[in-house]
């Protein structure tokens, strides 16, 4: 069993975003995606508070899950051909602390557009690559209303093929990941 850290870069109730992550959490029964709330409750980073005795509460819970979960999924919408403020926000509070380090990271988005939200994958990508991230195969969905049940869950079967290749990839990634430390330790 995988615990997984979902980052869903949507403040929006109902969002593709968290569809997404419910989507994720649903798709294979050994990964389950934890704190997905946790990147809405983060203050805006402010490298002052970026110390252990300053450092707000919000940010050293989602600090602490990044450090105890063995992968990442970040869900985000693209705002303005980037990825939004409050995945930008999450993943500036998780470069103080070791929690993508190594760990295989699933970029997934969704938007009404034909681009499915991949340019703000783009911009990520440096930075997921400096922390250290192990990226696996990203998910893109375009036209997403259609998709959806109005609640942001999405009902289209082929998102939820889309999606479970997606975390069987995570799954054999996380496998690897594992295999890894093992072979570190035993050195």
């Amino acid at each position: 069993m995988w615990n997984v850290l979902g980052i869903c870069g949507s403040l929006r109730r109902n969002s593709y975003s968290s569809g997404l992550l419910r989507a994720a959490d649903r798709a294979r029964p050994d990964i389950t995606v934890l704190g997905a709330e946790l990147a809405g409750r983060l203050p805006l980073f402010n490298p002052d508070l970026d110390d252990e005795a300053l450092l707000p509460d919000a940010a050293r819970e989602f600090r602490a899950c990044a450090d105890r979960c063995d992968g990442i999924i970040i869900a985000t919408p693209e705002y303005a051909h980037g990825p939004s403020g409050a995945t930008k926000n999450a993943m500036d509070w998780l470069v103080g602390s070791s929690g993508l380090a190594g760990k295989p990271t699933l970029l997934m988005s969704s938007s009404p557009g034909q681009a499915g939200g991949m340019r703000g994958h783009l911009a990520l990508i440096p930075t997921l690559t400096l922390m250290g991230s192990v990226l696996v195969d990203s998910v893109t969905i375009s036209g997403a209303p259609a998709r959806t049940d109005g609640r942001g869950d999405f009902t289209d079967p082929d998102v939820a093929q889309r999606v479970e290749l997606a975390l069987r990839e995570m799954s054999a990634a996380l496998v690897r990941s594992e295999r890894k430390a093992s072979q570190a330790l035993l050195r």
